[in-house]
């Protein structure tokens, strides 16, 4: 009997550990992305609500993959627009395996998550919109499940 207590005790830390983790972000979203592939011309939007527009931020993208992607990396086009109102574009490429076809990144199972930061100073301006558009040849690309974004105070 005591045994079980000790381990729903254990249990119960280690979840609130993990949940108080990401407690500083000030924005995580994920956008779940059709199984039958991401189009071109399907456009993710988040919208962070502004805490803070005198406050500089980390902008982390964060996207989740399978092993059926069949590139070893992934070209985005990212918008954004800056605390000063210029609308900020950027072609990011992913990097999602080594020349070895070794994925990167933290995974369980046969998902694997990768982090890559965007800005780090950003600013929120008024009406703060963020959008990921896949830039790759193809215009369906398989085995990206999840994009995202994450907002979290600077760190120096």
């Amino acid at each position: 009997m005591k045994r079980n207590g000790l381990y729903i005790g254990c249990a119960a830390l280690w979840l609130a550990s993990l949940l108080s983790c990401g407690q500083h972000d000030v924005y995580n979203e994920f956008n779940t992305l059709p199984k039958n592939g991401w189009f071109k011309r399907d456009v993710q939007r988040f919208t962070p609500e502004s805490p803070d527009s005198t406050g500089r931020y980390d902008l982390f993208l964060t996207l989740r993959h399978n092993g059926d992607y069949a590139y070893r990396n992934l070209w985005l086009f990212v918008s954004y627009t800056d605390a000063d109102g210029r609308q900020k574009t950027d072609t990011v490429n992913c990097e999602l395996a080594d020349e070895f076809g070794r994925w990167s990144g933290g995974g369980w199972g046969s998902y694997y998550q990768q982090e890559l930061l965007l800005d780090d100073c950003f600013r929120f301006g008024s009406d703060q919109v963020v959008t990921i558009q896949q830039a790759m040849r193809d215009d369906r690309i398989r085995g990206i499940s999840d994009i995202g974004i994450r907002i979290a105070p600077h760190k120096p």
